[in-house]
């Protein structure tokens, strides 16, 4: 009877020591920069003007996962506006997406994806190295080069007829 007692302990300790534990295989198989929003055009320079695109694949999830990106200058300094959180129910894509403002200090810069559980606890992270050239954007023509003044010096030309 004494050895069925502690036959069923041990079990019972084993069962709850198990569920205890998590044994996910969850993971972010890639992190991937590219110009392009389905990631064709994979790359890591940039210009202002552009928009960084970066796509991070969990794998293996059944739970929901939140991945959290986060650009950091040569400094290791977050950049103000560029952390993003996405929601993930499960396995699948979280895009991330970034327009460069003119201004941006021309520079290496670092893309960090970090995948956390429901529990809040960070269970995988991948980076990407990019460079940023920081000048300015291409300037788009203005509206008023395009405007057509024919009326304007109709207008004229009567006023000056008076």
């Amino acid at each position: 009877m004494k050895n069925k007692i502690t036959f069923f302990l041990a079990t019972a300790v084993i069962a709850i020591a198990a569920t205890a534990c998590s044994f996910s295989t969850a993971n972010m198989s890639s992190l991937k920069t590219s110009k392009d929003k389905d990631g064709k055009q994979e790359t890591t320079s940039f210009k202002a003007g552009d928009t960084i695109y970066a796509n991070a694949e969990i794998a293996n999830s059944m739970d929901k996962v939140t991945v959290k990106f986060n650009l950091m200058n040569d400094k290791g300094t977050a950049e103000p506006g560029a952390s993003v959180s996405v929601d993930l129910p499960s396995s699948g894509t979280a895009k991330y997406s970034l327009a460069v403002p003119t201004g941006y200090k021309s520079g290496k810069y670092t893309l960090t994806a970090d995948m956390i559980n429901d529990k809040g606890e960070k269970k995988d992270s991948k980076s990407v190295a990019i460079t940023i050239d920081g000048g300015s954007a291409p300037a788009a023509p203005a509206a008023d080069d395009k405007k057509d003044t024919s009326k304007d010096d109709k207008s004229a030309d009567k006023d000056d007829d008076n």
